[in-house]
């Protein structure tokens, strides 16, 4: 209804209204604009599915079903672009269309000047486009807030970006709605009942990780101690981002609290990811963000040096370092894994186990500790993987991941953002989790060890 009152008060005017499939345009749009809309203010151009008004302005309406769908609007110039069910389509998809968003040669009436260029995106969470619209239109400012959307920004014309807003909306605020309606959500999965009830963008969908919590998984910020195993990882990207991330082997020590954190008990045997460097293309503007899944193109000397460069910054030394198997291709020259060893003789590497199903079983078992020894009832207080605040591409990417639909068992879907949760997949490969009679032993009788020495720190204890 939006288009059709700016049609009929802009001669002109070019709307188009996107789906991602052909059926549930016709079903939800075509149909019910037939029905709601009268006769006489319209007609129906069926081959090219578009609605034109008497004074030259028009709805075309669309649909991208294959993800190369949206070149068939190549040369489109859309004055106000519509996108229902937004999450339904694919992150490239929607930064396509809006680049087919321009004026052009068309003006529009004066008292809808400021109205045009136009996007709207309606969607529930969930679906392909989840994590493009939660990152470009939900998280950058509050509820019902204007704010300039950054990645429309141009610096040399001192442009800061498109104005934009984001309204929440939930099932309380539709007023056609009967009330027993709500009764019909009591049996499904709580994230998705959120999700479609409540209009909760936190809620993930089919999430992979399920068993990861910031409340037992995340640890303040510190510096291993010297003494303990320490390796590197790295999934590589060019165009897609690479991920690079630092760990620790605790030798089983107590991480003091600080800063909102209470102290934590590390088991022994218990990898840390203390610090990541991620390659994605940002901050390429004053907010400082990069895109999501859009790789910064660092060749891999470039990559080599940074690596080491922060290492020596930080006083690390490496034991051993896990690269991506793709790093040992060759395709007409010199491998990447060869090029990083050429520019620092540090980088040597080997090759990662590249199993998705079973490496995904790592991380669970890993963050899950071991049910083995648990009485029915209790809960493990030790996990085997935890995260450090520094790691924000971790919590940023990780927690949002959601199954893949075809072979759950594989984890998640490897056409999501999944750079972190390749290398993290990685190093949890390097080091098999295998608990030992002396481990068991360690964790269930810490307190009282640590009684009996007359101290509640242990001397390894990290600061």
């Amino acid at each position: 209804m939006d288009m059709v009152i700016l049609c009929l008060n802009n001669p002109g005017l070019e709307c188009y209204l996107f789906r991602r499939t052909y059926p549930e345009l016709q079903k939800n749009h075509i149909n019910k604009f037939k029905i709601e809309v009268p006769s006489e203010f319209y007609k129906y151009n069926a081959d090219q599915k578009r609605f034109e008004f008497p004074n030259g302005s028009a709805i075309n309406c669309c649909y991208c079903e294959k993800e190369d769908d949206v070149l068939r609007y190549q040369g489109a110039e859309i004055h106000y672009l519509g996108v229902d069910e937004a999450a339904h389509l694919t992150e490239s998809q929607l930064a396509y269309l809006r680049t087919r968003c321009r004026l052009g040669d068309w003006t529009p009436e004066e008292y809808y000047k400021k109205t045009f260029p136009r996007i709207v995106f309606t969607s529930n969470p969930g679906g392909p486009g989840h994590d493009f619209l939660r990152f470009n239109f939900i998280d950058p400012a509050p509820a019902e807030t204007i704010f300039a959307d950054a990645t429309t920004s141009i610096e040399r014309k001192g442009y800061a970006g498109h104005p934009t807003i984001y309204i929440p909306a939930g099932m309380a605020d539709n007023k056609y709605l009967e009330e027993e309606y709500e009764g019909q959500f009591t049996h499904l999965a709580p994230e998705l009942r959120d999700a479609l009830m409540k209009g909760d963008w936190d809620a993930v969908v089919g999430k992979a990780i399920h068993n990861l919590d910031a409340a037992r998984h995340k640890l303040r910020s510190f510096k291993p101690p010297a003494h303990w195993t320490r390796f590197q990882v790295i999934d590589w990207g060019t165009a897609s981002p690479f991920s690079v991330g630092w760990y620790c082997v605790s030798e089983g020590a107590e991480l003091s609290p600080g800063r909102g954190y209470k102290s934590t008990w590390l088991p022994k045997g218990a990898v840390i990811r203390y610090r990541e460097w991620y390659g994605w293309d940002g901050p390429p503007n004053a907010t400082g963000r990069g895109r999501p899944n859009k790789g910064c193109r660092f060749p891999s000397q470039k990559v080599a040096r940074g690596i080491i460069d922060q290492e020596q910054k930080a006083g690390d030394r490496m034991d051993y370092r896990v690269g991506d198997t793709e790093m040992w291709a060759q395709r007409d020259g010199v491998s990447v894994q060869e090029n990083m060893r050429r520019t620092d003789p540090r980088m040597i590497m080997r090759q990662s186990r590249k199993n998705r199903k079973g490496n995904y079983n790592e991380i669970i078992s890993r963050l899950a500790g071991n049910p083995d020894f648990l009485d029915e009832g209790d809960e493990y207080e030790y996990p085997m993987l935890f995260f450090t605040e520094d790691c924000t591409h971790f919590w940023r990417t990780v927690p949002q991941l959601t199954l893949d639909h075809l072979d759950p068992e594989k984890g998640p879907d490897s056409g999501l953002e999944d750079h972190v949760y390749d290398e993290v997949a990685y190093a949890c490969a390097s080091r098999p989790y295998v608990v030992t009679e002396e481990d068991r032993y360690w964790t269930e009788n810490y307190a009282e060890i640590q009684q009996a020495r007359g101290t509640t720190e242990d001397p390894y204890a990290t600061r």
